[in-house]
């Protein structure tokens, strides 16, 4: 647990400087997909809140919370949010996979690079907890890895030097297929060919029961 800590001290501002800098402006799609009143929206996986602060200073009006299991990644939001967009998100810390949040509370939930990250089990318990959370016609914006369109030795040393092996579960159509399990129609799917890192960005509504 310690070593976990301590990686999470660093990973923050590690982030908070990383993010801006990510090839194809990743972040800023997904905000530009946001509907143009989002409502209630809740960042799974949010680490700082990088994302949520900058949707809520495109949408000063939304209801942002930026939910993460590292308080010290939380820390680091809060901070920067006390000036980015003072007042305006709510941290929490709490686990995907059981979010502490009642049955069709969110208009929409987002996640940005953070689905990758969790082991198989705990991603499909976070896409069917992102689905209990939403409205029905709710919506589920994410940005995550995807694979380049022709091999690749800078990815292939990215995956095997950076990522767990569970990672590669998402790329291609690996993250839609578990949306769609846990009830959700994907919208629109498109892969940004970003270097070295390609990028996928997919728009998923939560369907009626």
């Amino acid at each position: 647990m310690v070593p976990n800590r301590v990686k999470f001290f660093i990973a923050g501002p590690v982030l908070e400087l990383a993010n801006p800098r990510l090839p194809g402006r990743p972040h800023q799609r997904l905000v530009e997909m946001l509907p143009e009143e989002p409502g209630r929206v809740l960042e799974i996986c949010a680490g700082t809140g990088y994302l949520s602060r900058m949707v809520a200073r495109a949408h000063p009006g939304a209801d942002v919370q930026a939910l993460d299991l590292s308080p010290e990644m939380l820390a680091v939001g809060r901070r920067r949010a006390a000036t980015a967009a003072p007042g305006r998100i709510a941290f929490v810390e709490g686990d995907a996979g059981d979010l502490p949040f009642a049955d069709d509370h969110f208009d929409v939930v987002l996640a940005a690079y953070g689905l990758h990250e969790l082991p198989t089990d705990v991603r499909v318990r976070a896409v069917r907890e992102a689905a209990r959370v939403l409205r029905p016609g709710g919506r589920l914006l994410a940005v995550d890895i995807d694979a380049p369109a022709r091999p690749s030795r800078a990815f292939s040393a990215y995956m095997r030097w950076i990522e767990k092996p569970h990672a590669l579960e998402v790329v291609g159509h690996g993250l839609s297929d578990t949306l769609e399990g846990a009830g959700f129609e994907i919208g629109q799917r498109f892969t940004e060919h970003a270097k070295p890192v390609p990028f996928q960005l997919i728009d998923a509504v939560l369907t009626p029961a």
